[in-house]
């Protein structure tokens, strides 16, 4: 019965997560309640967040109320693992909305991770509660960091009633050296709003696109491991061929790339700083060919890559190596080559640039695979469901044990 009245007024869901500061991210579940008005929401985030090339601020979708967006001050820690909410302000939140689930999107081992849920034990004793996890490499800290987030991670997964996985290799490591037994998923964290691929592309962007072509590009963070200097060689070994580079990112390859590559290629070669969320689908659909070129390097290997993503949306044709979860992100949408080898990303960017006939096949299954697996309504859909279930399956429970 408890499951049905739930069902019937609407689930009262509440997330915690740094991630989403920006309106960007707050779009996966702007899209969860245009599925379902009835879903009554908070989403509780810091006021601002460092990041290695930025500092992001709290931002609010514009189908979101104050109500819902809650910013609540944080200590501490000057990254997601090792802030914390300001404790009395989060427990009081917890206390009022009395949530029916809880989902945390930060590691289990985080501080915030922890605090949360060591404060719905008291503020919402009756709320499931449920992780998301990144981690896809099998790390053992030193001690005593090491004891402490192992002890940390058993702490809040014993009250996790399941964890969502942005890879595959995470939820194998979740099931193994984390060793959790409950119920497990694997799902992107964010979707993308399909309107934003659907309009024109600005007519000042496009303009520098009409030319040179077919354009390749690479979206992102300018550091080794995403695989930037690997492109850049490859594609000089294709010099005869007609095609035109844009990169677009900030980070320490950007003055290397000025120096050495800038008079290599000269006007083939367009290098722009990073742009606004909202500019991406525009410097995106510009494109004919997206590469992500990213290799694995002790501590660090490819989780997602969202903008591998959002370029299938953008109906782009991709290419991308086998560095972690890339070839899931793909799937037989793309086109995949080894880490670090530049003859084959040159080749496998040669046969692009030749064939109109292969870039317009592969365009149109990488943009009906991303319709598919990675829009905002697909992605909100999945996880509303896996919140319902485990909403409703506790109060059943709860029932036969009354």
């Amino acid at each position: 019965m408890e499951g049905a009245s739930i069902a019937a007024a609407g689930m009262k869901l509440l997330v915690v997560g740094h991630s989403y500061l920006t309106a960007f991210a707050q779009g996966k579940y702007a899209a969860m309640k245009r599925a379902d008005p009835d879903l009554r929401l908070r989403l509780v985030i810091p006021p601002r967040m460092a990041h290695p090339f930025k500092l992001y601020t709290a931002e609010r979708h514009a189908a979101l109320s104050e109500e819902e967006v809650v910013v609540i001050p944080s200590f501490f820690g000057r990254t997601h693992m090792t802030y914390v909410l300001n404790p009395v302000r989060l427990f009081a939140t917890l206390r009022s909305f009395d949530p029916d689930h809880i989902h945390i999107e930060e590691d289990p081992h985080s501080l915030v991770g922890v605090e949360t849920v060591a404060l719905a034990r008291w503020a919402s004793p009756r709320a499931t509660i449920s992780f998301f996890i990144w981690d896809n490499l099998a790390r053992t800290p030193q001690f005593p960091v090491g004891l402490i987030k192992a002890w940390f991670t058993r702490y809040a997964l014993s009250r996790a009633s399941m964890v969502i996985c942005g890879n595959a290799e995470a939820e194998r490591l979740l099931k193994t050296a984390k060793g959790f037994t409950g119920p497990t998923a694997v799902l992107p964290q964010l979707g993308i709003d399909e309107a934003d691929y659907a309009s024109p592309v600005a007519e000042a962007i496009y303009s520098r696109f009409r030319s040179g072509g077919p354009w390749i590009g690479f979206l992102g963070r300018l550091v080794p491991e995403k695989g930037v200097t690997i492109l850049l060689e490859a594609l000089s070994h294709q010099q005869h061929l007609p095609w035109s580079l844009l990169l677009v990112g900030n980070g320490p390859l950007r003055r290397e790339i000025d120096a050495k590559w800038q008079p290599i290629f000269g006007a083939r070669l367009l290098c722009l700083d990073a742009v606004s969320h909202g500019e991406i689908p525009d410097y995106l659909k510009s494109i004919d060919i997206f590469v992500l070129p990213s290799y694995s390097i002790e501590g660090w290997k490819e989780q997602f890559g969202l903008t591998l993503a959002q370029a299938m949306l953008a109906g782009v044709a991709c290419v991308g190596t086998a560095s972690g979860a890339i070839p899931d992100v793909i799937g037989d949408a793309g086109l995949i080559v080894p880490e670090r080898n530049i003859e084959a990303l040159a080749e496998a960017l040669g046969k692009l640039c030749q064939s109109d006939e292969l870039r317009c096949e592969m365009k149109a299954r990488a943009r009906a695979f991303a319709l598919e697996r990675y829009t905002a309504e697909a992605i909100a859909g999945q996880y509303f469901l896996l919140f319902k279930t485990i909403v409703c399956r506790s109060a059943l429970s709860q029932n036969d044990h009354a």
